[in-house]
């Protein structure tokens, strides 16, 4: 019966640590595109010299609309990218504090040699084993909880500079027009 409780518990840990990587990825992705949003963004409004021509514009609203955007933009996207650095740092190091442990390597390597390791492990019964396995799913899992936050948050906060770079981009095609070139 034991065997299939540490099948279990080891299958979870598995997975737990999947969500994590599987986090990291989409913190990487979230980042890059951040990034390239207000590259774009911005790059677009200079090489149309949107800035230069928005001084030209007799409409205050078409003004406040422009700077505003570009505004946003810079403001959600640090934000954003603030978000996404959270959850690279995402750890649970007060959770893992309060307990020692043979699965955690920070608790490994207080461990003067691989022999006294093997010697703690090779000691262990499946009680113990369940227990390591519990203290571990337990502290990934919280680690994971936050990842999940700061990412979820970074992806809607990617939504919303979508959304303001292409109206920058609007805005300085329309002020190309408007103004011309």
């Amino acid at each position: 019966m034991n065997n299939k409780k540490i099948e279990f518990v080891s299958n979870t840990y598995k997975m737990i640590q999947n969500i994590i990587v599987l986090a990291d990825n989409k913190a990487k992705i979230s980042l890059s595109i951040q990034s390239l949003l207000v590259s774009i963004g911005l790059s677009t409004s200079i090489l149309s010299k949107a800035f230069e021509k928005i001084e030209n514009i007799d409409d205050p609203c078409l003004c406040w609309l422009f700077y505003g955007t570009v505004i946003f933009l810079i403001f959600f996207s640090l934000l954003g990218i603030i978000l996404t650095i959270f959850a690279y740092k995402a750890r649970g190091e007060k959770i893992l504090e309060k307990a020692e442990g043979l699965l955690y390597f920070g608790d490994i390597i207080k461990l003067p040699t691989a022999k006294e390791y093997y010697a703690k492990i090779s000691e262990i019964d499946e009680n113990t084993l369940l227990k390591e396995y519990a203290h571990q799913i337990y502290a990934i899992s919280k680690i994971a909880d936050v990842k999940m936050k700061y990412i979820n948050l970074s992806i809607y906060l990617l939504l919303v500079n979508l959304f303001l770079t292409i109206t920058l981009i609007l805005l300085s095609g329309y002020l190309q027009i408007v103004v011309g070139g």
